[in-house]
């Protein structure tokens, strides 16, 4: 029989607003007042099932008075938490803890692990009699995955931050993949935090060079907040700046792609948009060994990632535009074939 979890969340919130008021109600009065303020409608016998699933299932901490056997709870500061009464948002609520276990190594993790603890997250099995939703971690039915993020140090962390909500420029040393034997020193303006396959990035402008730039934060060392204030970009927004699905790695060149692909690849393509204007066509002059030929089109300013991402597909797939990428991928396969 399914359970009307409405009508149980109206009634359970109700009783935790009556109790609530610090008025010690008994329970002939707390169903009293169910039906003449709320219009809610219950029995003695539910009424008290509802207060064992409010102190059992919830952790509400509801007790009676000694002298009038009202209903009263013992931490005045307690309200029973929405989301606790509604199946779907506490399932949403277990998905977002979920989520945040990918980001355990930043300094943010655990602050935002003690405002879910302190929901009951960890500590309440949120069950409504026959729907069971457990979140011991060996139970889990939806997780994320990807690469573990590096550790970032709290100072770093804790700078970046002010200095994005103040506006202030900052400077540190960065050691960057193309010349990681010579760490140059920054002087940035902090525009977006960016994370991006594991990593967290972040996006500003190089103030010396004057072009935006991203910077992995587990690269920078001796960061300082300057007192200089800079104003935020009308499109300072990462998002904005590129339409494509190969994440925070872009250029100031827009181009339009084309590429086969066949076999898995060409499935695998079809359930994403990878970029604008994104067309996909059956390729009628190459159809590849299984007649599955297709012709995956857009136009992004991606052009390595995408060049690294046509490449894990040689197999089953090769660039027809632009020339840059054509040009890439055929002096791999030369490289390739003196191997």
């Amino acid at each position: 029989m399914a359970i009307d979890f409405t009508e149980k969340a109206k009634r359970y919130q109700a009783i935790d607003e009556i109790i609530a008021s610090g008025t010690k109600p008994k329970w002939s009065e707390i169903i009293s007042t169910l039906s003449s303020k709320y219009d809610i409608k219950t029995s003695r016998t539910s009424f008290f099932r509802d207060i064992q699933d409010l102190v059992e299932k919830y952790g509400a901490p509801i007790d009676t008075d000694f002298e009038t056997s009202g209903y009263y709870y013992t931490d005045p500061k307690y309200r029973l938490p929405r989301f606790y009464t509604d199946e779907n948002a506490a399932k949403a609520a277990k998905l977002l803890r979920t989520l945040l276990s990918m980001v355990k190594n930043n300094p943010m993790y655990e602050e935002a692990k003690e405002v879910f603890e302190s929901l009951a997250i960890e500590n309440h099995d949120l069950a409504l009699e026959n729907i069971k939703i457990n979140t011991k971690p060996d139970n889990d039915r939806i997780i994320f995955t990807g690469a573990p993020n590096k550790e970032i140090s709290t100072e770093i962390w804790r700078n970046i931050e002010k200095a994005l909500s103040e506006n202030l420029v900052i400077t540190f040393d960065y050691t960057s993949l193309t010349d990681p034997n010579n760490p140059h020193q920054r002087r940035v303006q902090p525009w977006q935090l960016i994370f991006d396959n594991g990593n967290w990035n972040l996006h500003g402008l190089d103030i010396l060079k004057n072009v935006p730039r991203r910077y992995t934060l587990s690269e920078m060392k001796n960061l300082e907040i300057t007192k200089e204030v800079f104003t935020l970009p009308k499109n300072y927004d990462f998002r904005k700046m590129t339409p494509g699905a190969f994440g925070c790695m872009c250029d100031d060149e827009f181009l339009d792609y084309k590429i086969h692909l066949h076999g898995y690849a060409a499935r695998y393509v079809k359930n994403r948009v990878w970029g604008e204007n994104q067309t996909i066509v059956k390729d009628e002059k190459n159809p590849g060994p299984d007649g599955d030929g297709i012709i995956l089109s857009f136009r992004t300013n991606q052009f390595l990632p995408i060049a690294r991402w046509v490449w894990q597909w040689v197999d089953e797939a090769k660039p027809l535009e632009p020339k840059k990428l054509v040009e890439d991928w055929e002096n791999k396969m030369m490289k390739m074939r003196r191997v």
